[in-house]
Parts: structure tokens; C-alpha cells; sequence
């Protein structure tokens, strides 16, 4: 029997799911806030409501159902909407996380606050209401270097990586402006290799197909906003660290209510070599991670594993053991802030030896904004090799093929 799939989001990197989903001869009914959001065409049916409002979406689906639609199961990807998914999953009596799980994900203190009492480890952080408490925690605990962040962001939208003898007013102004709340989090900032995740537990257990590591090295360049250039997949971990980051995740996750299903993790490795979370998410990575990025390396498609849970199917560990141990790596575009003026070289690039997935983000004409965030982003490339070094040689060579001219700058 043909079975109904709700895909939370509508947008660009929500295409795999809907493309999976249709393979395997599911009904796919996808929401969103846009009318003209760009997957609604490869939808069955399609419902307008905003992804980030549960209320919303459950109110949109009910109607769908009471006008005769079916629904047998709910995801996303690449969408930081885990409380909608979860809440319209409860609401119909679905597979997935439960609510009081994508709360604590949907709220970084509060998610904080439980890995703290099931001691699990992760960076010391403090839950801040004022500029005053803000500077007055940043004195008494003598921090010299920490972490600004809405408690409610995505995207890295109002993360700050600051010093003590920066302009904190500013940065309060700065990191409150992205968040609807009256708090932040600050956290003490741990130095170390930056590793992102990606996991399906099953009964306890993760299965971490492949590690990659995250690429921060022009944080300077682009101070005091913390963006992320990518990441390659694998990671220089060994077997030994591997073990440890599953076995913290599994706490991580049990500490907020999660045995089974998907979770994205942001870890940090610190000096002394002990795996420290900074945050796990209840959902599927964007940025072409858990699409592209881990598919082509390790030959695990976890898009595939949530949607077969969502649905109500079983999924086996050997679904999620790798079959392939290959390399890939992404990198972005960060041109300077102007209007472009002109994009060269985009099909040479493409071309490129490795290249598996490319896009730019804006067109000649378009502004590109000064770098604050990760939707600043111009474009990105993703490419695979047999080794680590490959896939990054491959990766200079086609990102080296394209031009971006920004008016007044050359």
C-alpha cells in the first residue's frame, strides 16, 4: 500500500527527501511557509504553513486530512524545525522524536542544563539576562575567550567568538538582535579539532557512518562572527576517539530523552583528547552533510534511514555500517560585501575532476552582504576523492576555477 510521507520544508536542500521519497513510490505531501517555495512542485500535494510554527502546521494538516488526505508518517532535512516535526508526530500518533525531546533541542540552555545534571560532558555555560550579568559572568569567572549565542539561533546567526577586552555592549546588541529571547548563552570557548556528526541510534546505540571535520580556519578573517567554511569527511580521528564520540553522543541523546532516530552533533575535541558536545540536533543535517557529503563517503544514506522510521519501517544496523571509505570535501565562496558584477569560470569548475554538487547562491546584479552568518554564504562546491588529501587537492583546483567580480572592488 502506497504510503504518505510529510516533508517539513519545501526549499532547495529539502530535494533529496522529496527525490528519495518519490523513488520509493511514496505520496509526498510538503509544507511550507512559501507558496513558491522550490520543492513544492515535486510534491503530491502541498501545504502552506510556516515550518517553524507547530501550531501552524498541525492546524494546515488536520485540514489536509479532514479534506481526505492521509498521513503515515513526518521528516525534514536540512531544516531546524525539529518541534514541528515532533509536535505534528505526536499530534497524528507518528514515528519520531517526541516533544519534550525537540524542546530541549529547540532550546540551547535548556538542552545545556541536561547534559549538565546527567553529567554529560560538554563546555561550561551560563545562562545570561543583561549586558551587566553578561560582562559581570565574563569577569567573575575570569573567561578570556568564550562564546556568544542566542539560545533560540540557527545558522550560526548572533554567534560571537569573543575576548574579554572586546566591546561587549556591542556584542550583547549584536548576538540579542538574531534572537526572540530575552537571554543568552554564554559558554566557555574550548579550543580543538571541531567535529560534526551525524548518527541514527537504534535501542541506545549509535551508528556514525562518518566524521567530518569542520573547517574554522578563518575565524580571524572574519572575527568576531563564528563561520564555519565547510568540513571534510574523514576526519583525523581514530578508531580509539571514534569509539569515544559515540559513546558521548549515546549520553548526550539519552540525556535528552532520545533512543532511537536521528542526531546531528557539533563536538569539540579538547587539549587533554576528550570529545566535549557544543550542541546535538534532533534532525538531518543541511549544507549537503547527510545528502552528499556522507553518502558518497561512506555509502550510507541516512535520508533514507529517517524516512523508513518516519514511516513506521524498521531500520537495521547494517543499513548504517559503511560500504565505501572515501574522502569528500565542501568549501564556500566569501566574496567581498558590493554588488556582483560578474561569475566566471562556473562551468570549469564543474567540470573539475571530483566534483560532485555545486551551487551559487546569488546572480550577477545581487548583493552580497558582509559575512555575519552562514546564509551570507556566496556559493559552495562539494567534491569527493580516494584520500583525504585528494578530495582537498581536488577542492583548491575547482574552487581555483571561478571569479566572482564585485562592482568597485575588481
Amino acid at each position: 500500500m502506497q504510503k504518505t510521507l510529510v516533508i517539513v520544508g519545501a526549499g532547495a536542500e529539502q530535494e533529496s527527501a522529496y527525490a528519495l521519497a518519490r523513488r520509493a513510490g511514496h505520496r509526498v505531501v510538503g509544507t511550507d511557509g512559501s507558496a513558491s517555495a522550490p520543492c513544492r512542485t515535486m510534491a503530491d500535494d502541498f501545504v502552506l504553513a510556516s515550518t517553524r510554527d507547530p501550531a501552524e502546521t498541525v492546524a494546515a494538516l488536520e485540514a489536509y486530512v479532514a479534506q481526505g488526505g492521509r498521513i503515515d508518517g513526518v521528516m525534514t532535512i536540512a531544516n531546524d524545525v525539529p518541534l514541528t516535526v515532533a509536535t505534528v508526530a505526536e499530534h497524528f500518533g507518528l514515528s519520531g522524536h517526541r516533544v519534550a525531546s525537540a524542546t530541549l533541542a529547540a532550546d540551547k540552555s535548556l538542552m545545556k542544563n541536561a547534559f549538565r545534571d546527567a553529567r554529560v560532558s560538554c563546555a561550561d555555560h551560563w545562562l545570561v539576562s543583561s549586558v551587566d550579568a553578561f560582562v559581570a559572568t565574563v569577569r567573575a569567572e575570569g573567561l578570556d575567550r568564550f562564546v556568544l549565542k542566542p539560545i533560540d539561533g540557527r545558522g550560526a546567526r548572533g554567534v560571537l567568538i569573543l575576548r574579554a577586552t572586546d566591546d561587549l555592549a556591542w556584542a550583547w546588541s549584536e548576538s540579542s538582535s538574531w534572537s526572540n529571547r530575552p537571554t543568552l548563552l554564554l559558554e566557555r570557548f574550548v579550543p580543538g579539532l571541531q567535529i560534526s556528526s551525524e548518527s541514527f541510534l537504534i535501542d541506545g546505540v549509535a551508528h556514525t557512518p562518518a566524521l567530518a571535520e569542520r573547517n574554522y580556519d578563518r575565524l580571524d578573517e572574519f572575527a568576531p562572527f563564528a563561520i564555519e567554511d565547510g568540513g571534510t569527511i574523514p576526519a583525523p580521528v581514530d578508531p580509539a576517539l571514534r569509539t569515544k564520540i559515540d559513546r558521548l553522543i549515546e549520553a548526550g541523546a539519552a540525556a535528552m530523552g532520545v533512543r532511537d532516530g536521528i542526531v546531528k552533533g557539533d563536538l569539540v575535541v579538547a587539549p587533554g583528547g576528550e570529545p566535549l558536545i557544543i550542541e546535538l540536533a534532533l534532525r538531518l543535517s543541511g549544507g549537503w552533510f547527510a545528502s552528499d557529503q556522507i553518502v558518497a563517503a561512506s555509502g550510507v544514506n541516512l535520508v533514507d534511514a529517517v524516512m523508513k522510521q518516519a514511516l513506521g519501517e524498521a531500520v537495521h544496523a547494517a543499513e548504517l555500517t559503511p560500504t565505501r571509505h572515501a574522502a569528500t570535501a565542501i568549501r564556500y565562496w566569501f566574496p567581498p560585501h558590493g554588488r556582483i558584477v560578474s561569475i566566471d569560470g562556473v562551468a570549469a569548475m564543474e567540470a573539475s575532476p571530483g566534483v560532485l554538487r555545486s551551487g551559487m547562491f546569488r546572480r550577477v546584479g545581487d548583493e552580497q552582504p558582509v559575512v555575519r552568518s552562514h546564509p551570507d554564504r556566496f556559493g559552495f562546491v562539494l567534491v569527493e576523492g580516494a584520500s583525504r588529501d585528494e578530495a582537498i587537492e581536488r577542492l583548491s583546483n575547482a574552487m581555483a576555477c571561478v571569479t566572482i567580480g564585485i562592482e568597485g572592488r575588481g
